[in-house]
C-alpha cells in the first residue's frame, strides 16, 4: 500500500485458534497473563513492520518522535493520537485499517498457525529479532533490521511498544472466538516490549497498560486491516439466516440541530468510526427463535414473524445459547452499529428511514400494518441489503441509554454509558407513526419489559 509517496507492507495472518496468556507454570509469568486460555481469530492482515516516522508523516503532515528518522518506528504517540491517524489513513486509502486486538496482536506475534512456541516473538534468543534494554544503546532502530518471526513480521518484540484496540482487564471472562475485550475501562492495552526493556517484558505473553492520552518515547503502533468480508449463511436446527457483511466507516450519528422534528437525545449529531461487522439480513425470526429455544413467546403467530414479547434479558439468553450452538460469537447490535447500518453503511443515500424517504416502501408501520406484524423481508431492502430496520418491530441494542450520551459519546467503536436503568430500541414498529420510525430516533425500556411490537435483530464481529 502506497500513501504520499511512502509503501508499507501488510502480512496475511490465516485465522486459527492458539492458547494466549502463559501457563500458571511459567515462573517468569504475571497473574494478568493468567489464566491462559483457547481463543479462535478469523483471518486478518498486520504490518509487516510498526508505523515509521515516514509513513506518520505522510498522514499527519508532522512527526512527534523523540528519537528521529524516517525509517525507525513514530514514537511519543497516545492511543488517541493512533485513532487519529488512523482515520486520516482511511480517508486517503478507502481501507479500515484499525489498531490490533490484543489476541490478534498475541496470535501474530507467536507466528500464527507456523508458531514454533518461541519466547519472544521469532526465537527463544531475544538479541536475534529484538532491540531492547542490552543492545539498543537507549533509542529506537530503524525497523526491520532484526530477524522477522514465523510469518515474516518485524520487531514484535522490542523497538516500541505497540498499541492495540482493547481496553485493558484480567482474562477471566475473555471471549473464546474473536475476543473485542471489555466494553469499557479506564486503559487501553500495549504490547510487546520496547528498546527500554529486559527479558521478562519482552515475552510474546506480556502485557501492559496506560491512559490513552499518554505520550512516552517506546510507545508506537501496528496497523491491522480486515480483508473484505462476506455474506455468512448459517443454519441452526434446520433454520437459515444471512448475516450481511457491513464494511466499517465513519458517519454522523444523531440528528443535526437544523431538524426541528428531532428530540433532544438525538443530538448533537456527531462523527462516528466504526470497525467491520455482520448484522442479520432480518430480525430474528419466530423459527429461529424456536430453533434456539424450543418455544415461541410472540403475540402474533407465523413462522417467518418476528419473534416479539422478549425482554433485553430474554435476548441475552437466546444469543447464549446460539452462540453455545455455533460456537459463533453473536451480541444485540451497539446502537452505533444498528443507526450505521441502517442509513446504509458506505453505500448510505441519506434517507430518512432505513432504505428510503418514502417509508411505505420500506417498513410495516402505523398506516398499513394493520395492527400486526408481518413476514420479514416482504418491503424494499436497503442499501446494504437489510430487511425492515424501519418498522415491524422495534429492535433491542447492547447499549445503555443515556439521554445526554451524544455529547460525550466516544468517536470509535462506541459502546453506550457503562450502566444506566433502560436498555436502546430502535427502529419503531408496526404499531408506531412515521416519525417514530426515522433511522435517528431513540427509544428505551426496562431489561424486562415484552411488547408485541419488541424484538431484536443479531451481529457478529468479523
Amino acid at each position: 500500500i502506497t500513501v504520499g509517496g511512502v509503501s508499507f507492507n501488510m502480512i496475511a495472518v490465516e485465522g486459527g485458534t492458539f492458547l494466549m496468556g502463559s501457563p500458571g507454570s511459567d515462573a517468569e509469568a504475571y497473574k494478568n497473563e493468567m489464566p491462559q486460555h483457547e481463543v479462535t481469530l478469523s483471518n486478518y492482515y498486520i504490518g509487516e513492520t510498526v508505523v515509521t516516522q515516514e509513513l506518520w508523516e505522510a498522514v499527519m503532515g508532522s512527526n512527534p518522535s523523540e528519537f528521529k528518522g524516517p525509517k525507525q518506528p513514530v514514537d511519543k504517540v497516545s492511543w488517541d493520537d493512533c485513532q487519529e491517524f488512523i482515520n486520516k489513513l482511511n480517508e486517503k486509502t478507502g481501507k479500515t485499517f484499525r489498531l490490533p486486538t490484543e489476541a490478534e496482536w498475541e496470535y501474530a506475534a507467536r507466528g500464527g498457525k507456523k508458531s514454533k512456541g518461541y519466547t519472544y516473538s521469532g526465537s527463544n534468543t531475544l538479541d536475534d529479532v529484538a532491540w531492547y534494554g542490552k543492545n539498543s544503546n537507549n533509542t529506537t532502530h530503524e525497523v526491520a533490521l532484526k530477524t522477522p518471526n514465523e510469518l515474516g513480521i518485524y520487531d514484535m518484540t522490542g523497538n516500541v511498544w505497540e498499541w492495540c484496540q482493547d481496553w485493558y482487564a484480567y482474562y477471566e471472562n475473555s471471549s473464546t472466538t474473536d475476543p473485542q475485550g471489555p466494553v469499557s475501562g479506564t486503559y487501553r492495552v500495549l504490547r510487546g516490549g520496547s528498546w527500554e526493556n529486559f527479558t521478562r517484558y519482552s515475552r510474546v505473553a506480556y502485557r501492559r497498560s496506560d491512559s490513552p492520552d499518554s505520550r512516552y518515547k517506546y510507545y508506537g503502533l501496528r496497523l491491522v486491516l480486515a480483508p473484505k468480508s462476506q455474506n455468512q449463511a448459517i443454519t441452526v436446527g434446520g433454520v437459515s439466516f444471512n448475516m450481511i457483511a457491513v464494511e466499517g466507516g465513519t458517519f454522523l450519528m444523531g440528528s443535526p440541530e437544523s431538524d426541528t422534528g428531532a428530540r433532544a437525545d438525538e443530538k448533537p449529531q456527531h462523527e462516528v468510526t466504526l470497525s467491520n461487522y455482520y448484522i442479520g439480513e432480518t430480525e430474528v425470526t419466530q423459527q429461529l427463535w424456536k430453533a434456539v429455544m424450543g418455544s415461541n413467546p410472540s403475540g402474533f403467530k407465523g413462522s417467518k414473524l418476528p419473534v416479539e414479547k422478549v425482554s433485553w434479558k430474554d435476548c441475552q439468553e437466546f444469543i447464549g445459547k446460539l452462540n453455545a450452538q455455533t460456537g459463533k460469537t453473536f451480541r444485540l447490535p451497539t446502537e452505533a452499529e444498528w443507526e450505521y447500518a441502517a442509513r446504509g453503511g458506505k453505500k448510505s443515500k441519506g434517507y430518512t428511514y432505513s432504505g428510503s424517504n418514502a417509508i411505505g416502501n420500506v417498513a410495516w408501520y402505523e398506516d398499513n400494518s394493520g395492527n400486526t406484524t408481518h413476514e420479514v423481508a416482504l418491503k424494499t431492502p436497503n442499501e446494504l441489503g437489510i430487511y425492515d430496520m424501519t418498522g415491524n418491530v422495534w429492535e433491542w441494542c447492547q447499549d445503555w441509554y443515556g439521554k445526554t450520551y451524544y455529547e460525550n459519546s466516544s468517536t470509535t467503536d462506541p459502546h453506550g454509558p457503562v450502566s444506566g436503568t433502560y436498555r436502546v430500541l430502535r427502529g419503531g414498529s408496526w404499531f408506531f407513526i412515521a416519525r417514530n420510525c426515522r433511522v435517528a430516533i431513540r427509544y428505551y425500556n426496562e431489561l424486562d419489559v415484552r411488547n408485541n411490537f419488541i424484538g431484536l435483530r443479531l451481529v457478529l464481529a468479523p
